[in-house]
C-alpha cells in the first residue's frame, strides 16, 4: 500500500538516478535536515534542479512538538528513538545520536535560536558581518522570536538574574508567534522542512527531486571534480548512481565526514576527519517556590545568559522545567516543588577542536558508520568544573532548592562539529571559506563540518544561515 503524502513529495531513487543519467542535476545535496534542505531550497530558489537524498525516511511534516503528540512525552520520546542511530565510541560505546528522517534533528530540536557572537568567528576565514543578512533570512523563516516567553515571570526571575551580576535577558526562541487569524495559523516550532513545503521548490517547480530512504555511499569523481554519488536504495538494497554537476554534503557533521572518507578523496595534509568538536553539557533541575508562578495561569519562561570571552560558557534557564509547549494540558495549573515546575538550567561550553579528536569511517554501507575518538583536555575539564559552579551560581540568584547537577557525555547536546573544516589555505584547512574542498572541485559542505570552532551557543540557527551562504555562492557559480 502506498502513501499519497510521500508519493507527492518523494520520487524512488531509482527514477532519480535514471533521469540524471541523460540529464545530469545542477547539484545533489546529500542530507536533509536542516543544512541540506536550506541549501536545496537555496539552489531550485536560483532556478538549479536538484536532488536532495535523505538516508531516513519521511516520517514528520513539521516539528514533532507542533503536532498534539507533545500532549505526550513517552510517545515523543518513541518516535525519536525509533528515528535513531549512533555511532560507536573508539572507547567502546556510543557517541550520542542522530536522527535519521526528513527534516532531522530540525524536528525535534528544543527551538533555541542565537546568533553566534563575533568572538566566536575568531580563526574562521569569514566574520560575522558577512552572516548578518543569512542570520535575517534564517530568522525570518524559523519564526525566531523573544516574545514566547516574554511576560511577568520572565521578568521576575530576569531581575533577581541581574541582582545577582549575570546578564539574563530574553532568549531568542523558534516559535511562531503570529496571531492565529485569517487563515494564518500560528503556534508552531521552527524547522526546516515546514518553510520548504510554503515554497513551490517541490510541490510545483519541480525543481527539488527528494528521495529518502537513500544513502550516500560515495562522492563519484571525474578526474579532479565531483561529478555525483553512488547511493544505496535502502528500501530494495539496490546501487544506484546519480549525476550531477556538483555536491553537496549536509548530512550532518559527522556524517558529512564520513562520506568524504568513505570516497577515498584526496587528502594531501591528513586533515579530513580531524579537529572534530562537541559541547559539554551541564545539567539540573531545580524546585521553585510555587509562589513564583500564577497560581491559576500557566506561564513559561526562556531566559538566556551569553558567554564572554571570560567565561566561554552560556547558560540556558526553562520553566517549567522541559514543558514550555505543553501548557499543563495533562492536568490542572498547580504550581508546587515538584519536577514539573522545576527551572531547567542548563550550559553549553565548546570542546576545543584538536587533531587527536577525529573520526574514521568504517567498512559499513548504513548511516553512523564512522567511530569517533574525543575526549576533555585539562582546558576543557577546567572549564567544564566552571560550568558546575555557574549552575549553582544561577541556581542561588533563581531562589531556587539545590538538585543534583548532570554533566552529560559528549554526544548529548547533538551539537557537534569539525571534520571538514574551512580556512585560509590548503595546508591548515580541508575546505576553503565557502565550503569547496580545496583538493575536488565542485564538493561543497553546508554543514558545521566545516566550521574550525564552535561556539558556546545552540548552533541550529548557524548552521542555517550558513548553509544558506554557502549554497548561494554555488548557484552563482554554477
Amino acid at each position: 500500500m502506498t502513501d499519497p503524502v510521500v508519493d507527492r513529495l518523494t520520487i524512488a531513487l531509482a527514477k532519480v538516478s535514471a533521469s540524471s543519467l541523460t540529464s545530469p542535476f545542477d547539484a545533489v545535496v546529500v542530507g536533509g535536515g536542516s543544512a541540506g534542505i536550506t541549501a536545496a531550497r537555496t539552489l531550485a530558489e536560483a532556478g538549479k534542479h536538484v536532488a536532495l537524498l535523505e538516508a531516513g525516511p519521511l516520517s514528520l511534516l513539521t516539528h514533532v512538538q507542533s503536532t498534539d503528540l507533545r500532549f505526550d512525552p513517552g510517545l515523543v520520546r518513541s518516535v525519536q528513538q525509533a528515528l535513531s542511530y549512533s555511532p560507536q565510541l573508539s572507547g567502546g560505546g556510543t557517541f550520542g545520536s542522530l536522527i535519521g528522517c526528513l527534516g532531522g534533528r530540525g524536528l525535534f530540536w528544543n527551538g533555541a535560536a542565537p546568533r553566534f557572537s563575533a568572538d566566536d568567528f575568531e580563526g574562521w576565514p569569514i566574520s560575522i558581518g558577512e552572516l548578518n543578512n543569512h542570520y535575517e533570512w534564517a530568522e525570518a523563516e524559523f519564526r525566531v522570536t523573544t516574545e514566547y516567553s516574554a511576560g511577568r515571570l520572565s521578568e521576575l526571575l530576569i531581575a533577581r538574574l541581574k541582582s545577582a551580576g549575570l546578564d539574563a535577558r530574553l532568549g531568542p526562541y523558534a516559535v511562531d508567534c503570529h496571531q492565529t487569524a485569517s487563515g494564518w495559523l500560528g503556534g508552531t516550532v521552527g524547522n526546516g522542512l515546514a518553510p520548504l513545503l510554503r515554497t513551490t521548490a517541490v510541490t510545483t517547480s519541480g525543481l527539488i527531486s527528494i528521495s529518502t530512504r537513500a544513502f550516500a555511499r560515495k562522492i563519484l569523481l571525474s578526474g579532479d571534480t565531483a561529478s555525483g554519488v553512488e547511493a544505496i536504495d535502502l528500501a530494495t538494497g539496490a546501487i544506484l548512481q546519480i549525476n550531477a554537476r556538483s555536491v553537496v554534503l549536509a548530512a550532518g557533521a559527522f556524517e558529512s565526514t564520513r562520506l568524504a572518507l568513505a570516497s577515498g578523496l584526496p587528502t594531501p595534509h591528513n586533515l579530513a576527519g580531524r579537529f572534530i568538536s562537541d559541547h559539554n553539557f551541564v545539567r539540573a533541575y531545580y524546585p521553585m517556590n510555587p509562589a513564583d508562578y500564577l497560581a491559576n495561569t500557566p506561564e513559561v519562561s526562556i531566559i538566556w545568559i551569553p558567554a564572554d570571552k571570560m567565561r566561554g560558557y552560556q547558560i540556558e534557564i526553562h520553566l517549567p522545567s522541559d514543558n514550555l509547549f505543553l501548557a499543563k494540558e495533562n492536568g490542572p495549573w498547580a504550581p508546587d516543588r515538584g519536577p514539573y515546575y522545576a527551572a531547567m538550567v542548563r550550559s553549553f561550553a565548546p570542546i576545543q577542536p584538536r587533531a587527536d579528536n577525529f573520526i574514521e569511517a568504517l567498512p559499513t554501507d548504513a548511516p553512523g558508520s564512522y567511530r569517533v575518538t574525543i575526549s576533555l583536555d585539562a582546558d576543557d575539564q577546567a572549564l567544564a568544573a566552571r560550568q558546575v559552579a555557574a549552575l549553582e551560581e544561577t541556581r542561588r540568584a533563581l531562589g531556587a532548592d539545590p538538585a543534583q547537577v548532570q554533566n552529560l557525555p559528549l554526544g548529548a547536546s547533538h551539537h557537534e562539529s569539525g571534520g571538514l573544516i574551512m580556512g585560509h589555505e590548503p595546508a591548515s584547512s580541508v575546505t576553503d571559506l565557502y565550503g569547496r574542498f580545496w583538493s575536488t572541485k565542485r564538493l561543497i559542505v553546508c554543514d558545521s563540518a566545516s566550521w574550525p570552532s564552535t561556539s558556546p551557543a545552540n548552533p541550529h540557527l548557524t548552521i542555517v544561515a550558513i548553509a544558506r551562504r554557502q549554497a548561494i555562492q554555488l548557484a552563482s557559480e554554477l
